[in-house]
């Protein structure tokens, strides 16, 4: 769990603001246009679960806000630009290739803006994945960022290592199985249980539920804790799933 988390603190662009799960908002300067606004924040809960793509799930789920001028479009990934880096922040802003992404969400503009800064693709591929959280209610959306996503991680895979690398042929799984590919997610997913970092440890826990999965063909979204509770007892695991569904009623009811 501890490789996984890695993975997703890596990929955080802003901290957190405070311990409860709140909506702040922040008085922002644009670095580019100079713009002055007021953004909303998310202040997540500082113990969550989540997700076998990593998003984050409570009161606030993921992906927590990333802020874009509302005057040029710009999504400010950091309040902390060099004079180099923001020069060519400010070259890709104004390039065909950003100002086409103007409506999708604001993790796939970081993405496009990332690419044309030459960011690693461990970041990439993260701020890929967390567009397809933003945008999973658009099917053609989601399967583009899933499909980026997989490509950076991919790319990763092969030139990464240690915990950058894991992480990436962990996802790799998970994404070849969102994306129906489940010949090739089995195929990878098998090729795991080989590798020292994927035995005898809560990786290759996940390695085996997504073998199950795929066996199935399910594609959606599944928890984290849904590992675990794999493991359980028959009767343990009905429990788990009763209660589930209890408070996934009572939420809808509200």
């Amino acid at each position: 769990m501890r490789k996984i988390l890695f993975a997703l603190l890596c990929a955080c662009l802003l901290p957190a603001y405070a311990p409860a799960a709140q909506i702040i908002e922040r008085e922002m300067r644009c670095p580019v246009c100079g713009h002055q606004f007021y953004a909303k924040l998310d202040a997540p809960d500082a113990d969550y679960e989540m997700r076998l793509d990593l998003k984050p799930l409570g009161a606030i789920p993921g992906p927590w806000r990333l802020p874009d001028c509302e005057k040029c479009g710009f999504v400010i990934y950091s309040s902390r630009l060099s004079k180099e880096e923001l020069a060519k922040a400010m070259a890709a802003a104004a390039s065909p290739d950003y100002r086409a992404s103007a409506a999708r969400s604001t993790y796939y503009k970081a993405g496009v803006l990332f690419g044309l800064l030459g960011k690693p693709d461990f970041l990439l591929a993260n701020t890929y994945l967390k567009a397809s959280w933003q945008e999973e209610n658009d099917p053609a959306r989601l399967k583009e960022d899933l499909e980026l996503s997989l490509r950076h991680f991919t790319a990763c895979a092969a030139a990464c290592t240690g915990v950058e690398k894991e992480n990436s042929q962990l996802l790799i799984g998970e994404l070849l199985r969102r994306l129906g590919r489940f010949d090739e997610a089995r195929a990878h997913l098998a090729g795991l249980r080989s590798e020292k970092g994927f035995q005898d440890n809560f990786f290759a826990d996940i390695v085996e539920f997504q073998l199950g999965l795929c066996d199935k063909k399910d594609d959606k979204p599944r928890e984290m804790v849904e590992v675990k509770v794999a493991k359980l007892p028959l009767a343990a695991r009905l429990r788990w799933r009763a209660k589930k569904i209890y408070l996934e009623l009572r939420e809808s009811l509200r």
